[in-house]
Parts: structure tokens; sequence; C-alpha cells
């Protein structure tokens, strides 16, 4: 038994190694008669590794076979369906969701700031849509309520799976909604004007694409005292616009050399606002400061003009939008009125604005196309620069999921937005810190039953230094 285990290991050696010294090994060893059996070994060793090598080959051969069958399967694979994912990508719908003030004291604006987004969102799908992808606008109804507002933001995000919300005219529901756009890390775009959505109350996901009030206020205060009179009363629904106007109102007025005698806070709604405003208004004032809108401004108007005639008046934002002034009869004859966008075609003739007007479906004198209706123009520009800033920026960035997002954010800060159709308003700025745009005012005011602007204040005179610094957050 030694002895064929050792003949076997030298004839593997001599197969494997073919050296003369292990030959010569192997004579010594084994002697004649041992040669022979070794080499017989060997014999049968050779055929079977023969064999073996022969069984490895085909198998290897079978295992190259299949390779390129599969190689080839995917190959066809890709050539078959690749194409339909892409395109199917290409296909899928970028999802915007619209929280509008369709019913409620804000409704109005509502109904005018969904027919812009609408006809934004239309334009885009006519010309190939967004980095190829058609839009579709989801629209929600706030009822004018920062609760349903809020509830409303997260239906959209977490049912609808929208990527990005514009819209809601109302302050209250805006800072409703601010906090749940981050938490949900979802780019927000209201239409509202409260001095802290671009400050405390904001974050790195909220942009407030129109005029703040501290804007409005800082812009206007210097030709308020120089054109009105120093010694004012102010007068405000009460809630967080409102809120805003009178604290910063109060700021410039005073920083440009006025005075606030008295500060009036009416309940949002009130049909009699006389109880508020009698032995409330000093003889010696010279202005009223009137934060209301709607319905609120028409009885406001009103009751101040019962009360002090004589006095001058000027109207926050909002305060004319949709009213027909040949109707509002003698107290709001002389009434001045804020704006961020004319009434009239005429305040602000540019071809840009002009074929805006058109597209929406406003004639020059701000009456809807076809029901000869005032249309709320108020902050219309806001929402539509909105979604136009957001479709240059998501294109810059091609924009394919929620994964590009904060590039998106990133495109949005600091971006110069330059007079066309897109940007009717003319040349703006989205501060890059607190998001807030940056853009020029007017000083509309009601004589002889119609509205014209006596006063233009550009864009430098409305800045003021950030509040805080989103752009540093992390997303």
């Amino acid at each position: 038994m030694a002895t064929e285990t050792t003949e076997f290991h030298i004839a593997t050696a001599k197969y494997w190694s073919k050296n003369k010294a292990i030959e010569n090994m192997r004579s010594a060893i084994c002697g004649q008669e041992g040669l022979l059996r070794c080499k017989a070994l060997l014999t049968g060793f050779k055929q079977n590794m023969g064999g073996y090598e022969n069984v490895q080959k085909r198998k290897e051969r079978a295992m190259k076979k299949r390779a390129c069958v599969l190689c080839a399967a995917v190959f066809m694979a890709c050539v078959i369906f690749l194409p339909q994912v892409v395109s199917g990508q290409a296909n899928k719908p970028i999802k915007i969701g619209v929280i509008a003030d369709k019913t409620g004291g804000l409704a109005a604006y509502g109904y005018s700031h969904e027919k812009v987004l609408k006809t934004a969102a239309k334009m885009t799908n006519e010309k190939g849509g967004i980095n190829g992808r058609p839009v579709e606008l989801y629209v929600e109804d706030t009822e004018s309520k920062p609760s349903v507002g809020a509830l409303k933001f997260r239906k959209l995000v977490e049912t609808d799976g929208v990527d990005f919300v514009i819209d809601s005219n109302m302050s209250g529901v805006a800072v409703a909604c601010a906090p749940i756009a981050k938490e949900l890390k979802t780019p927000y775009f209201p239409s509202a004007s409260a001095t802290e959505i671009s400050g405390e109350k904001g974050n790195r996901y909220v942009f407030q694409l129109c005029t703040s009030i501290r804007e409005e206020a800082k812009g206007t205060a210097k030709w308020a005292v120089q054109s009105l009179g120093k010694k004012w009363v102010i007068v405000v629904v009460n809630y967080a616009w409102g809120w805003s106007n009178q604290e910063d109102f109060t700021k410039y007025i005073t920083e440009n050399g006025g005075q606030v005698l008295e500060s009036i806070r009416v309940p949002l709604g009130t049909s009699d606002w006389l109880p508020y405003l009698k032995g409330k208004i000093p003889k010696e004032a010279d202005a009223v400061y009137l934060a209301a809108f709607g319905s609120d401004f028409l009885s406001a108007i009103r009751d101040i003009h019962a009360v002090r005639p004589d006095i001058k008046k000027l109207g926050a934002v909002y305060a004319l939008a949709a009213q027909d002034p040949a109707k509002l009869g003698p107290a709001v004859e002389g009434t001045y009125c804020i704006t961020s966008y004319p009434t009239y075609l005429s305040g602000l003739d540019t071809p840009s604005n002009k074929q805006y007007r058109d597209i929406i479906g406003v004639d020059p004198e701000g009456r809807e196309k076809g029901t000869g209706t005032r249309f709320v123009l108020a902050y219309n520009w806001a929402v539509w620069e909105a979604f136009f800033a957001l479709k240059n920026s998501m294109e810059k960035v091609n924009w394919q999921d929620r994964k590009d997002t904060p590039k998106v954010i990133q495109a949005l800060e600091g971006m110069e937005l330059k007079e066309s159709l897109e940007f009717p308003q003319g040349n703006a700025v989205i501060r890059a810190p607190d998001h807030l745009i940056q853009a020029g005012l007017y000083v509309e005011k009601v004589e002889n039953g119609t509205i014209s602007v006596v006063a233009r204040i550009p864009a430098a005179d409305v800045v003021y230094p950030p509040i805080v610094d989103h752009s540093k957050e992390q997303f």
C-alpha cells in the first residue's frame, strides 16, 4: 500500500513537472518493476485528467453559451422596455397644489387666483410643459380660514402627492401653512403680505413673492407724511394682516416725522364700524390709514366718512381691489390706496403687462372679459410670477422628483426676474436670505369715479434689512 502511494505521488509529480530530477528519483526508488507500474499508473492518471479536462471544457462552453443568451435577453429588454420607462417618466405629470380662498371673506381673491394659475398651467402645457412633462393643478378651498387651509395643505401633499403649493391670500392661512411646508419639505408660495411670512414665521421652504406689508409701509410712509399729513389714525381688521399693517405703518410714519394718534382694531366681517370709530378719531388728525378690504372696506370707508368727512384716507394694499369706483359714491371720492399692481392698464402700460392682461382675460379698466365684473388684480401678478419663477428654477436644475427640490430652492434664492410676459409687474429680485421679492409700488387715487396712479415708488425705496436668513437653514 505504501509502495503504491509512493508510486502515485511520483507519477503525479512526473505529470505536472516533467522534471528530470524526479524521473531519476522515481527510477532509484522503484526499480524496473516499479517503473513499469508507475508508468501504468501515470497512463491511467493522464487518461483520467484528460477526461476531467474535457468535462470542464464542456461546462465552460455551456456557461459561456448561457451567459451570451442572458446578455442578449438583457439587451433586448433594454431595447424594448427602456424607451417606455423613459417615456413614462417624461409623461408623468408635475403636480402643483393650489390652496385658494374660494369661499369666505376672500372668495373674490380665490376665484381670480385660481383662474390665473389655470391659465399659467394651460399656457405652459401648450408649450411642452416643464422639462417635457405636463403640469397638473390640484385646487383646494381654504374657506378663508387658517385651520382649514392647514388641513388642505396636508391633503394636497400627503394624499394628492403634489410637490409644490401656491397661494392663499390670507396671512393667517399662510402663517399656519408655513411650518407644514417645512415639515413636509414642500416649497410654498403664498400670496399673503404679512411681514412675518418672510420673517420669523417663515423658513427655507416658504417664498413670499408678493410685496410684504413692511415693504408697502416703508415705501409709502415718506410720501404719505409729505402729501397727506403728519398726524395719523390707524384702523385695521383684527387679524394677522391687520396687525402687521398697524405695526409697520406706525414704525415708518414715525421714522419719517409723522405721529400716530390712535390705533383701532375691528373684527373681520364687521358691518357697522361706527361703535369702534366714534370718539376715536381726534379733530387734529390729518389722515386715516385703513387696512381693510371687500365688504369691510366699504363699511369702514362709509363710517369714517360719517365721522370725519374731511379727513384724508389712505388704504392698504387690497383696499380698492375689485371695487367699481363709479359706484362707491362720495365716501370713497379722494381716497388713496397703496398697490403693487395698478388697477388700470394705463398705470402700467407696457407690452408685457398688456399681453398678460389679455391672456388672463382682463380689460384695460380691470374688468373680467365676458362677465364685465371687476377682477381682483391686487396679487394676481404674484401667483402668476410665482408659477413662472418655480417653472424657471425647475428647468434650470432639471427637476425630476423630490430629491431635486433643494436645488430648486437654491435656484430661487437670489433669482432675478426680468420684465416679460412671465413677470409682467416689472424687474424684481427674490432676496436670498428671507425669500422676499423686491419690487416697486404705486399709489392710486379715486377721482371722479375712476382710479389713476398718482405716485410711483421704486423698488429701492421699499427695501429693508432681512429679518432672518433662511438660506442658511438645512434642508
